[in-house]
C-alpha cells in the first residue's frame, strides 16, 4: 500500500489490537493485509456510494481521516463477526464449560455501530459535495481572518 492517509498502527491503536493486549490470541487479530484490504474495502464503499459526485478517491488521497478510521474499524469487526461465529463450537469435559469462539454477537454488535456511523457520514459528505458542486461554497467571514 502506498502512503496511506490512516496508517496501521492508527488502527490497532483505535482498535487496541495489540499482542501485548490479546493474551488468548497470542498476537493481533488482524495481520496487515486484513487491515490494507479493510481500508480499501471502506474507501471502496464511499466512492460507490450515491449521490455520485465524480470524486474518487484512493487510499493516498482520500480526503476523511475519522471517517476512514470508523469504516476500516467497522470492516474489521464485522469480518471477526463471521469468523468468531463460523469457529464457535462449545463443549465441556469433567463438567468444565469451554467457549472459546463465543464473541460473535459482540463483534455483530459493535461491527455494525461502526459500520453504521461510517455509512451515514458518508451519506452526510456526499451530499455536501453533491451540494456544493451544484451550488458552489459559500464563504464565512471566518476564513477571512488572519
Amino acid at each position: 500500500m502506498a502512503t496511506p492517509v490512516i496508517t496501521e498502527q492508527d488502527i490497532r491503536i483505535f482498535l487496541m489490537d495489540k499482542k501485548e493486549l490479546n493474551p488468548l490470541l497470542d498476537g493481533v487479530r488482524w495481520d496487515t493485509k486484513d487491515i490494507e484490504q479493510a481500508v480499501i474495502n471502506a474507501i471502496s464503499y464511499f466512492n460507490d456510494s450515491p449521490p455520485h459526485t465524480g470524486n474518487a478517491y484512493t487510499v493516498e488521497n482520500f480526503p476523511y481521516r475519522y471517517i476512514l478510521l470508523i469504516g476500516t474499524a467497522g470492516h474489521l469487526l464485522r469480518s471477526a463477526a463471521i469468523n468468531e461465529g463460523s469457529n464457535q463450537l462449545d463443549y465441556s469435559a469433567s463438567g468444565v464449560q469451554v467457549q472459546d469462539k463465543n464473541k460473535a454477537e459482540l463483534f455483530v454488535r459493535m461491527g455494525g455501530a461502526y459500520w453504521d456511523e461510517f455509512k451515514e457520514m458518508t451519506r452526510m459528505v456526499k451530499l455536501n459535495q453533491a451540494a456544493n458542486s451544484i451550488y458552489g461554497t459559500i464563504g464565512s467571514e471566518f476564513g477571512w481572518r488572519g
